[in-house]
C-alpha cells in the first residue's frame, strides 16, 4: 500500500524518486525512476533531516513542516511525517514545486497510517 501511494509521485514531471526515511537514515520504502539511492545520498538525506531539525528546534513553537534542497539539476523536499520518520522527494529542477509540495500535504496522513 505504501509502495502505490508513493508511485502517485512518480507521475508528476520531473520526479525522480520518493523516500519514507527514518532520521538516522534507513529507507523504509522507495520508489525510484533513473536514480540510484546509495550510502552516500542516504547519509545526505540523514544529514538534511537532522540539521533541519535542529535548526527548526531554534525557533521555539516552530515545528519544521517542510525543506527544500537545491543543486544544480535536481532538489530535496523534504517533510516530516511522524517523529523521525520523513517523506524526501527528488526531483529535477523543471519539477513543479508547488504541485510537488501539495500532492506531500495531501498524501501524509495516509502514509503515516502505515507506518
Amino acid at each position: 500500500m505504501l509502495t502505490e501511494i508513493l508511485n502517485k509521485f512518480l507521475i508528476l514531471n520531473g520526479v525522480q524518486a520518493a523516500v519514507v526515511i527514518q532520521e538516522n537514515g534507513e529507507i523504509i520504502e522507495s520508489i525510484k525512476s533513473g536514480i540510484l539511492i546509495d550510502n552516500d545520498l542516504q547519509y545526505v538525506l540523514s544529514t538534511f533531516m537532522q540539521d533541519s531539525k535542529r535548526i527548526a528546534g531554534a525557533y521555539e513553537n516552530s515545528p519544521l513542516s517542510m525543506a527544500v534542497l537545491e543543486f544544480s539539476d535536481s532538489f530535496l523536499i523534504l517533510g516530516p511525517l511522524m517523529e523521525e520518520f520523513y517523506l524526501v522527494i527528488i526531483a529535477q529542477v523543471t519539477a513543479n514545486i508547488g504541485q510537488i509540495t501539495l500532492e506531500m500535504k495531501k498524501h501524509q496522513d495516509a502514509i503515516v497510517s502505515l507506518l
